[in-house]
């Protein structure tokens, strides 16, 4: 019997016929396996990591080691008094009842703004007071902040409404010491009427000063007219050229009358004499003088060619010196109306000077709270709880749609 030959190095080796069914056991199972395995259960590992840790550090956080944090609220409104009459000052805004809504802007304004830090830090140290040991880090003020953000802090303590229809002004400020909440609440009290009476007083010392100078402008208008009458009387050398005027018109009605009285007799004594006639020759002259007196008469009142005193030398007529004079005193009376009128509302200045015309109405004051209303232990999980369901949702539909497009 011959031995089984060797097959030569160089040939393939036969290949090895796998059942069907049958996977024998190797590398390629088990990475298959883990990818299934990864398949299955990604959803439920990126709930726990998006979803219930999120939800459960806020829950340690708030329920653990989160301080509380107490608040108190204040109820104001600015007021002022009610003025009925407008004057001179009113039309321009400048008495003291203005528009109280402008004023409370400015306080809502004020009570967030670094001013009012600034003035309640005079009285009560609140870097010291919102830097305390016993706040926890997260919550705790660093003093080694700018400015700036000390602000930011400050704003986020206190909380500002401003209600246009009623005028109310709400406060809110949170401490996370309930008597130094209460503290805080009445310096920003005392520091926002100060600010309103300081509004208030500046308001009263402007108009007062608009009004001063108002008097001061009508009474140099005035000296300037009654010097600009003088300087006219002295010229035209008339006192009353109203009635100087009314009586050269006096003078040629009369004359006119006289002429009409000559004319009658003269055409009576033309009926039954000669024109040679003593009688005849008289009236005739008379009635000669007589026109020639009128037209000198109606010359100085309508012509520019006869002079001062009814002789022609070039100066102004009895019109035109009485229109100049009408325009003069038209404008001396505007200005006398005018500065009694600016006289009243320096009076009304003064009076509104003396008194209170705004004022810090304040219908709710701070009290020592019972309990912290911050933080919101539960409220704030739930809605920690509903945005990162929210976002995991939203995350795992994107996934799941790129994964479905692939």
């Amino acid at each position: 019997m011959k031995a089984p030959q060797k097959a030569p190095s160089g040939d393939p080796k036969p290949a090895v016929v796998i059942p069907i069914g049958k996977v024998p056991v190797g590398a390629k199972t088990v990475r298959r396996g883990s990818l299934s395995w990864v398949k299955r259960h990604w959803i439920r590992a990126s709930a726990v990591i998006c979803v219930v840790l999120p939800t459960l550090v806020a829950a340690i956080y708030l329920g653990l080691i989160a301080s509380e944090r107490f608040a108190v609220e204040v109820k104001f409104a600015v007021r002022g008094q009610e003025t009925a009459a407008m004057d001179a000052l009113g039309v321009f805004g400048l008495n003291g009842g203005g528009n109280m809504s402008g004023d409370a802007y400015i306080l809502v304004d004020y009570a967030r703004s670094r001013s009012m830090f600034e003035e309640i830090s005079k009285t009560i140290d609140l870097r010291q007071l919102y830097s305390a040991s016993s706040i926890d880090w997260f919550s705790r003020l660093d003093t080694s902040l700018p400015i700036e953000r000390v602000i930011d802090y400050w704003t986020k303590m206190t909380t500002v409404s401003y209600e246009p229809a009623t005028g109310i002004i709400r406060v809110e400020v949170t401490a996370f010491d309930r008597d130094a909440v209460v503290k805080i609440a009445h310096a920003l009290t005392s520091a926002a009427e100060a600010l309103i009476n300081r509004l208030s007083t500046e308001s009263r010392h402007d108009a007062l000063k608009a009004a001063t100078i108002e008097v001061d402008r009508a009474e140099q208008r005035q000296r300037m007219l009654r010097t600009a009458m003088r300087k006219f009387r002295e010229k035209e050398q008339i006192s009353d050229p109203v009635r100087r005027a009314g009586a050269h018109q006096e003078l040629v009605e009369k004359s006119r009358a006289e002429l009409q009285l000559v004319e009658t007799e003269l055409q009576a004594s033309r009926a039954f004499m000669k024109e040679n006639a003593p009688s005849v020759v008289v009236l005739t002259n008379r009635k000669a003088a007589l026109q020639k007196q009128l037209e000198t008469l109606q010359n100085q009142i309508g012509s520019d060619a006869m002079g001062r005193g009814g002789t022609a030398e070039g100066g102004r007529t009895v019109a035109s010196m009485l229109s100049s004079f009408e325009e003069l005193e038209a404008e001396r009376i505007f200005a006398e109306k005018a500065y009694l009128t600016a006289l009243a509302s320096l009076e009304r200045a003064r009076f509104e000077a003396d008194r209170k015309q705004r004022f810090l109405a304040i219908f709710e004051k701070a009290n020592i709270p019972d309990e912290a209303r911050y933080p919101t232990r539960l409220k704030s999980i739930a809605m920690t709880a509903f945005a990162a369901g929210l976002l995991w949702g939203l995350g795992v539909l994107i996934v799941l749609g790129i994964r479905e497009h692939a």
